[in-house]
């Protein structure tokens, strides 16, 4: 598996505080089936506008600590960044990184309280630099929270939606879970990422989230389309998504029960 979305570089934000935390990750996401991670700090503009050179720094640095500690994870270039207007400049100046440094995908977040009203025009001028953009956690925004169908506006506009693992495991509690499953089941999730951030309660459990899925599905959204965004191919997302169903507990007795 891929994991796109990763605060695992220690020290640079607010993911992990310290190298012995990004190595006890690591372990947990090879452990996880996780061979490559995409590390993702934050990046708020005009507040905390991470160096490039600092961040591609911090990934050779560790990927070389994981070769010497025999860590069978993989680590790549990019970041989070939060919505706001200077996104399309900073672009143009190269002060962002894109998921794998590659120039062809961009993690973006939401406000959580809030859509923006300047959202899909800002998303439109980054597309149109021939940058795709990827919505990470809609999950957590309370306005898509309330009304999920609200993210097919910025699905129509070519955005792909990535759903994190930990909110389909009720981490950041039951609204967020559901909000979750019904992203996924109504075929608007096209990648599932970790966003871990520490070696606990948010680490990069990928497995237990993909055991409620379809398993087809599943392989598609953690393995084939984050393939095609590392190598910056486009995805050929299905008119009516990729009907994927969280198993509930009916659907897991006749498994049990299955002759």
């Amino acid at each position: 598996m891929i994991d796109l979305h990763a605060h695992i570089l220690p020290g640079i934000d607010d993911g992990s505080p310290d190298l012995d935390t990004s190595l006890k990750m690591a372990e947990i996401a090879a452990s996880e089936g996780i061979k490559k991670m995409v590390a993702t700090p934050h990046f708020i503009p005009k507040e905390k506008e991470q160096e490039r050179e600092k961040v591609l720094e911090k990934v050779r640095e560790l990927n070389c600590v994981l070769k010497e500690k025999g860590i069978d994870l993989e680590v790549y270039p990019g970041e989070e960044v939060f919505l706001s207007p200077e996104i399309p400049e900073l672009l143009d100046e190269g002060k962002i990184i894109t998921l794998f440094d590659g120039g062809k995908y961009l993690l973006v977040e939401l406000p959580m309280m809030s859509i923006p009203p300047y959202a899909l025009n800002i998303i439109h001028s980054i597309h149109l630099r021939g940058v795709t953009v990827i919505l990470a956690h809609p999950e957590r925004n309370r306005e898509i929270a309330a009304d999920v169908k609200r993210l097919r506006d910025f699905i129509r506009l070519g955005v792909l939606v990535q759903v994190n693992s930990l909110s389909l495991l009720g981490v950041f509690g039951s609204t967020c879970k559901k909000v979750a499953e019904k992203i996924v089941r109504e075929g608007m999730a096209h990648i599932i990422a970790t966003d871990c951030h520490t070696a606990r309660s948010r680490s990069p459990r990928m497995k237990k989230a993909l055991s409620m899925l379809d398993g087809r599905t599943g392989h598609i959204l953690t393995v084939e389309n984050p393939a095609l965004i590392m190598e910056g191919k486009k995805i050929e997302v299905p008119k009516e998504g990729y009907k994927a169903r969280p198993i509930g507990l009916v659907r897991k007795l006749a498994m049990f029960f299955r002759v």
